[in-house]
């Protein structure tokens, strides 16, 4: 029988996602409003500038964290929301 190729601390670290602090910033301000927010909305929220948001948005998308939907009053707007794998990757409880 061969042994396992990595321990179950290795399996860990090796499913574990590096995003920065504003990221979480946006994962837990999602989190507690529990409803989609524009990039406006988040901007106000947070201490962060607009392009920080907005490479942070790209970055959770990009790990399915989030997801992206568009306002069909305002198409020029755009709501985030949190994904159903956040909760799997440990982010939501």
């Amino acid at each position: 029988m061969n042994p396992p190729l990595l321990s179950a601390s290795s399996e860990r670290r090796a499913n574990f996602i590096k995003i920065s602090r504003s990221a979480e910033a946006i994962l837990s301000l999602l989190l507690t409003t529990g409803q989609p927010l524009p990039v406006r909305e988040i901007k106000n929220q947070l201490p962060y500038s607009e392009r920080t948001i907005h490479y942070a948005l790209r970055q959770l998308r990009e790990y399915a964290l989030i997801e992206k939907r568009t306002n069909l009053r305002d198409l020029r707007e755009s709501h985030y929301l949190l994904a159903n794998r956040a909760a799997l990757y440990g982010y939501v409880s």
